[in-house]
């Protein structure tokens, strides 16, 4: 990785990538390793005047993915933030096309340092649909909706090339997490 990308990271980025490696290194299928093989960092913006308005609360997955259908300027994000306590969470929030986090959940200013993996909205209403999740909406990442339908494909196999959406700069140091190499068919939701 270039030095540029690493020197353009904030110490709230590299404080949740350090979390996230962390987490990873436990072991076993994660949706931190898949956001380390597949992420990218998304530097906290202001919302928008103008946009829908957000609903506030614990449900971030939900809420993303309403206003993200609804608004042709944004894109649905999962991943991991950090707090200013240094509380890193699961989390789902909408990017701008220029890679700016905008959540719709948590007032502004919550989150320090998004790192999450933007996702075709299509993808995800299939994934949606086949792991039964659509009036509780837990996210593409959550381990129990993979574990419980789709046998970890998501979790082994990561978010399909032609269902990322690159939004944000690279995190740094990506190269040690690699995901499993799928055949076609079983990333098809």
């Amino acid at each position: 990785m270039s030095s540029t990308v690493n020197a353009g990271t904030s110490l709230h980025e590299r404080v949740l990538v350090g979390a996230l490696r962390a987490r990873a290194a436990r072991g076993g299928l994660t949706a931190e390793a898949v956001v380390l093989a597949q992420g990218r960092l998304q530097a906290p913006a202001a919302w928008p005047a103008g946009l829908p308005r957000r609903r506030n609360g614990g449900a971030g997955f939900p809420n993303a993915w309403r206003i993200a259908r609804r608004s042709t300027a944004l894109a649905y994000v999962e991943g991991y933030v950090i707090e200013a306590d240094g509380t890193v969470t699961r989390h789902a929030w909408c990017a701008d096309e220029h890679g700016r986090a905008l959540d719709p959940t948590w007032p502004d200013g919550r989150a320090r340092a998004y790192a999450g993996i933007g996702m075709a909205l299509g993808w995800v209403a299939a994934v949606q649909q086949r792991t039964c999740t659509r009036t509780r909406f837990p996210g593409v990442l959550d381990p129990t909706a993979q574990h419980t339908r789709d046998a970890d494909r998501v979790l082994t196999y990561g978010v399909p090339p032609d269902a990322l959406l690159p939004l944000g700069r690279d995190l740094p140091e990506r190269a040690p997490y690699r995901l499993s190499k799928a055949p076609a068919a079983a990333l098809v939701a």
